[in-house]
């Protein structure tokens, strides 16, 4: 990226940059946290900067997805690449092309119409909608969408009842949930949740008996601070340490092999890579308080960090750590009163107790 940036910046080769990830995209202070630039520059606005130096002609592409924003710095979404447009060179030869709901969400605050001046309306790239541009079917596993959808429900539904107070409107989320939980179950798919960390490491030896190919592991949030006193060894010298290649790959007659449940990778470690069945130690850093979830004693940020929104990164790596598994999921959660309201919801919204 840097031998593109700068006063004596390359001109990339290519016509077709793609970007994965696109919501994803550095603000300026990590880009220039990671590559030391002179100056603060955003991806976007950095990939458009690019494509604007290609002659003839330049295709952008952005790969978006969802709830998938868990590194400091990935914060911003799709308004930096409405940003980065705006500040373009030419934002007018630009054209903007995709589904409706993603330019809705890309252009939150729509930009003036390209022609008039200073005094006017200022240059605007061009937004036209297609409908096929929206991917919307899921190949990793076939019932990966009703998975997708019983998380989000499970934790961005943060306006329901209290715990053991079951209003109307918490007797409607709740439905949907296990409405969900119960076709998931049908397909194969086993959601399961215990108090006891000896009971949710038996089900795994038992379920996936005789199958020394299945690969099942220990995940847990990384910004936990109590889960290492119920053995959970989730903290930053354990899992820096970890080989992700053998603890994944490995089998039984590894040490390193992920079936033991020993070794534990947090949401870093598990993006973008999938088990046949995980085992999540749900941690103090993203629990049930009151009538929504609560990032209040998750383990902060180091000092100098700039962080745009801490809770949505905590809420994103739950979503990651929920969606790991491709057969089911256990979800372990302390002995502890702080977790009761977490294990209440659990409950309501479809998950069965061990």
């Amino acid at each position: 990226m840097k031998q593109y940036l700068g006063d004596k910046a390359a001109v990339p080769p290519q016509h077709v940059i793609v970007h994965d990830e696109a919501q994803r995209a550095w603000d300026a202070e990590q880009v220039a946290a990671k590559h030391a630039l002179p100056f603060p520059v955003s991806e976007p606005e950095a990939f458009v900067g690019f494509g604007e130096r290609i002659p003839e002609w330049c295709v952008l592409v952005g790969l978006i997805g969802t709830g998938q924003e868990i590194h400091v710095g990935e914060e911003a979404g799709l308004g930096q690449w409405r940003e980065a447009l705006q500040k373009a060179g030419s934002p007018e030869q630009w054209t903007v092309h995709a589904p409706q709901r993603v330019l809705d969400e890309f252009f939150a605050d729509p930009p003036a119409a390209a022609g008039e001046g200073a005094g006017g309306r200022q240059p605007a790239p061009r937004l036209e909608a297609s409908e096929a541009l929206d991917l919307t079917v899921e190949l990793r596993f076939h019932f990966a969408a009703d998975l997708d959808e019983w998380v989000d429900g499970l934790l961005t539904d943060d306006r329901a009842c209290a715990a053991n107070e079951l209003s109307e409107r918490c007797d409607a989320l709740a439905a949907r949930g296990r409405n969900l939980a119960a076709r998931l179950e049908a397909a194969g798919y086993q959601l399961r949740m215990t108090r006891d960390l000896d009971v949710a490491k038996s089900y795994f030896p038992k379920r996936y008996d005789g199958d020394p190919q299945a690969r099942y592991g220990l995940l847990a949030s990384s910004r936990d601070k109590s889960l290492t006193e119920w053995g959970i060894p989730n903290g930053f010298h354990s899992t820096s340490a970890m080989r992700l290649g053998p603890w994944y790959g490995d089998g039984d007659e590894s040490h390193r092999s992920c079936r033991h449940l020993r070794e534990c990778v947090t949401e870093f470690g598990a993006q973008g890579l999938e088990l046949d069945g995980v085992l999540l130690a749900w941690g103090t850093d993203f629990i049930r308080s009151g009538d929504r979830w609560s990032d209040q004693r998750a383990r902060k940020y180091k000092a100098g960090t700039k962080i745009r929104d801490a809770y949505a990164l905590r809420l994103n790596a739950y979503r990651v750590l929920l969606t790991r598994g491709r057969n089911g999921a256990v979800i372990y959660l302390p002995p502890l009163p702080e977790f009761d309201a977490t294990a209440a919801w659990l409950q309501a919204y479809g998950v069965k107790v061990l």
